[in-house]
């Protein structure tokens, strides 16, 4: 749990406990297919999935793309194609999730 240093009333400096998720951790997009593992409220930023297949093998996936307004959510089974060159990013919603990225086509 993260700590927010503050200055009391009285001058002296007091820590308090934060809740936040954490950052996002950022991928490249490989040419291979990739699996990764998503703990609940765990963030992965594909930083270029144009052309990419998002594929939930398990679990419940939220998808946001930068600049669109569309929230896209995966159950097991389903799947969305990227055709945008903005950043996404896929977080596990209400567990762990396993998310498969398939590129539609050779990436130079």
């Amino acid at each position: 749990m993260a700590r927010r240093s503050l200055s009391a009333p009285d001058g002296h400096d007091a820590s308090i406990p934060t809740r936040h998720a954490a950052p996002p951790k950022e991928h490249t997009m490989p040419n291979a297919t990739t699996r990764l593992l998503l703990q609940r409220g765990q963030a992965s930023r594909l930083a270029n999935a144009r052309a990419t297949r998002l594929t939930s093998a398990a679990g419940t996936l939220w998808i946001t793309i930068d600049h669109d307004a569309r929230d896209i959510i995966l159950e097991p089974g389903q799947g969305f194609s990227v055709q945008t060159g903005e950043p996404v990013t896929v977080s596990a919603l209400s567990g762990p999730a396993v998310l498969d990225l398939q590129p539609l086509e050779a990436r130079p």
